[in-house]
Order: C-alpha cells, then structure tokens, then sequence
C-alpha cells in the first residue's frame, strides 16, 4: 500500500452512536491503520475495525481473557485521541473474522465495529455494530483489595 488517504467516509453510522463514535473523531482512524501498516504492510485492504474505549474496560475489571483468545496480539494496540483518551483498537482478518469481531463486542463496553476497505479514498467505514453497557449478569463485578491490585501490577497499567 503506497499511501493511506486521511479522510474518512462512515457510512451507515445511526445517530445514536454517532454522538459517541471515536470513528468521527479527525484524524483518528487513519492514523490507527498508518501505525499497523508501518509495522505489518501486509494488512488486507478489507478487514474488520473494532473500538472502544480503555477507562470503560479497566471499569469492568479490564479485557476478558476471551477478547485475549478472540483477537491477534500484532493486530491489537492502544491508541490516543487529540485529547489523550486512550482507547484499543482491534483488526479482525480472515474467514471467521465477523464471528470473531461479534463475539468479542458483546465483551467489550462502548464499543464500536466498522467493515474497512483502506484502498478506497477516502477509506471506507461502513458501520456494522456498537455496543454501549454491556449486561451486568455477563460480566459480574469481583471487587478486590487495593494491596491485591498493587501487588498484580494492575493498577499501575490503569495509571
């Protein structure tokens, strides 16, 4: 891929997401996928887009060991907006890569997916699916001691 255009066009995006997507903030999704193409130039010009932000994660007690076993460690990455809100980005490939991206929404809050075709100018989004909160009963809160989150390093990630 010789060039990556830094303008984007969302499509299908409702309203009540709109209002909310990280995808409509300037600049953002190109400079996620300019990050990966330095790295791995041998990303597919379709693939599936997921993000969401990293404060609402760590409230849940951080990423489910699925999201781990669901997603490519090379195709995963936090990323800052303008306004330093950190948030993870993760690219789906393959032929189960929609399943794979369903699934793991349905783990993660305040989500948002897009189906990404970057060898369009501008790149496109086509929006497939966003979650807000996700269901209590899925995800049930363990509360844990300070001095057990200082000793696991946890809090330090958050920080």
């Amino acid at each position: 891929m010789d060039t990556l255009s830094d303008n984007v066009d969302i499509q299908g995006l409702p309203p009540y997401v709109e209002s909310w997507a990280v995808a409509k903030v300037a600049g953002f999704v190109p400079a996620i996928l300019k990050r990966w193409l330095r790295s791995h130039p041998d990303l597919p010009t379709e693939f599936y887009l997921v993000m969401c932000p990293v404060a609402e994660v760590n409230t849940q007690g951080g990423l489910p060991a699925r999201v781990h076993l669901l997603t490519d460690p090379r195709l995963t990455c936090r990323h800052f907006t303008g306004c330093s809100r950190p948030y993870y980005a993760m690219i789906f490939t393959g032929p189960d890569a929609d399943a794979r991206r369903a699934e793991m929404q349905t783990l993660l809050p305040w989500s948002e997916s897009y189906a990404v075709d970057i060898k369009q100018d501008p790149l496109q989004l086509i929006f497939v699916e966003a979650s807000e909160d996700i269901d209590s009963e899925q995800r049930p809160f363990e509360a844990r001691r300070v001095a057990d989150l200082l000793e696991s390093g946890e809090l330090l990630k958050i920080m």
